[in-house]
């Protein structure tokens, strides 16, 4: 064999070696990747012969059912549009998205976990039977947050701050899943994008709502107690740059309490500057920032909050300057959080202290009767010491009581909560509120942000919590 042809040879078997690996990488190693990509029909096609399983509410309504055209199996919604950035679509079009998605194997019955029933179908070659999954969305819950967000944009998250339930998931302006085929050409082009989950892809300028987790770290560390004295001048000069209240007020002496309730820019500045960058950072890492929150979604449908750059997430070691770290204790500078992450904040001090695991889903039954899977609430972070949750839950019932968190204040009820207020410079706001309640027994917890609003956290959001959370304590019965 003479090296021309040597040479041929050898090509030919790296090639071929190169293509053999190719193959495998496709069908082995990648093989449910391209199963799951929304670009394949054919894959989504036949499981639409499937009876999918239902997505029941936690009153044990159905929030998303099947029924039976043309020998395929579509979605109905008999309780009207619940959730559905959350839910999620089911479309032979365009794929999935949410629960749908994530849970696809369940509702498509092909799922290793669902029993015997699922290997005898399996050997047999019978079609399989989707598993229904039951949430703990709460029907009549979610139907107000939703009427509270009507005309606006914005997001609602309601969680019980002891199991990390998610009672309710609100995102606006919203869209109906039923008519997604033929409105999706406007609904990808609408620049309000009702398609995106804003409790959980949603990233928002904090503002004060921040300052709870500033408190948390002053008070974890010792650099503050409640009665420390401060004086507010209406300005704080810091590296070259000054720091000012909402508003241009100017509060003179007050201590970190009323600080806290009436928001005091200044004062929250100078502490986050005793604190310094590690401690400051780290006090948010404590409450899950940095890290993508444990909610079982697809890639992309949820995102970690913390401080970012043009090119994402920063990492907690990047460097901030004294001004940097005097508006990022007030909520502002570079920092960005998702409604869901502000929720767990809310919870973390409702909880003393620790901030348990979010999740959505209750149990899957299949198509037998038989519970496959239940949950089992779990603890996620310690935020702060259970004295520092403590003193964090008396100030925030006195921004309720007294400050400027007033409108979230229920008959009966003492709510406590931050409100915040993020100036835009276009002339618009983002408002914040998040709190809980009862303060004494704290059973649920929330976030609220309005976008696009002149209005503060204290009057755009507040309100729509005390409503959302009077509606939630009412329930016979909540996850």
């Amino acid at each position: 064999m003479n090296k021309a042809m040597s040479k041929v040879f050898i090509v030919s078997v790296v090639l071929f070696v190169a293509l053999v690996v190719n193959l495998t990488w496709i069908m082995v190693v990648r093989a449910q990747w391209f199963q799951d990509r929304p670009q394949n029909k054919r894959s989504i096609a036949k499981e639409m012969k499937i009876k999918r399983g239902d997505i029941i509410g936690y009153d044990g309504s159905v929030i998303a059912g099947t029924e039976r055209r043309s020998g395929y199996y579509y979605r109905d919604y008999p309780n009207g549009t619940l959730a559905p950035q959350l839910v999620g679509y089911d479309s032979i079009r365009y794929g999935r998205s949410g629960i749908e998605a994530q849970l696809n194997d369940e509702l498509t019955g092909q799922s290793s976990d669902l029993g015997v029933q699922n290997w005898v179908d399996k050997l047999l070659g019978r079609r399989p039977k989707g598993a229904n999954v039951k949430v703990t969305l709460v029907p009549a819950v979610q139907k107000v947050a939703q009427q509270q967000l009507q005309g606006q944009k914005g997001a609602i998250v309601l969680l019980d701050p002891k199991t990390g339930a998610l009672i309710a998931s609100a995102s606006a302006p919203t869209y109906d899943p039923a008519n997604l085929e033929d409105q999706w050409a406007r609904l990808i082009k609408d620049t309000s994008a009702p398609l995106l989950n804003r409790p959980t892809q949603g990233l928002y300028v904090p503002g004060s709502a921040f300052k709870v987790v500033t408190a948390s770290a002053g008070l974890d560390t010792g650099k503050v107690t409640p009665d420390t004295q401060f004086v507010d001048t209406g300005t704080y000069v810091v590296f070259g740059g000054k720091v000012t209240n909402y508003g241009g007020e100017v509060y003179g002496p007050n201590n970190f309490t009323y600080a806290l309730t009436a928001s005091i820019n200044t004062t929250f500045a100078k502490v986050g500057n005793t604190l310094g960058r590690k401690r400051l950072i780290a006090g948010a890492q404590q409450y899950g920032f940095y890290q993508t929150p444990p909610l079982p979604l697809p890639a992309g449908e949820i995102v970690a909050s913390g401080r970012y750059g043009k090119k994402g997430l920063l990492s907690p070691d990047a460097f901030m300057d004294p001004l940097d770290v005097a508006w990022a204790a007030c909520g502002q500078e570079k920092l960005l959080a998702t409604p869901l992450q502000m929720a767990l904040v809310a919870g973390g001090v409702a909880n003393g202290g620790r901030v348990m695991k979010p999740y959505y889903l209750q149990e899957i039954v299949t198509s037998e009767g038989q519970v496959v899977s239940k949950a089992q609430p779990e603890q996620w972070q310690v935020a702060t010491k259970a004295l520092t949750a403590d003193q964090l839950n008396t100030m925030m019932q006195n921004v309720v009581n007294a400050g400027t968190g007033t409108a979230a204040a229920l008959e009966g009820i003492q709510v406590a909560g931050k409100t915040g207020t993020a100036e835009k410079g276009d002339g618009t706001n983002l408002a914040w509120f998040i709190g809980f309640a009862p303060a004494e027994d704290p059973q649920v917890c929330i976030a609220v942000v309005i976008e696009d609003t002149q209005s503060t956290g204290g009057e755009a959001a507040a309100p729509l919590a005390a409503a959302v959370i009077k509606t939630a304590l009412a329930q016979p019965a909540l996850p």
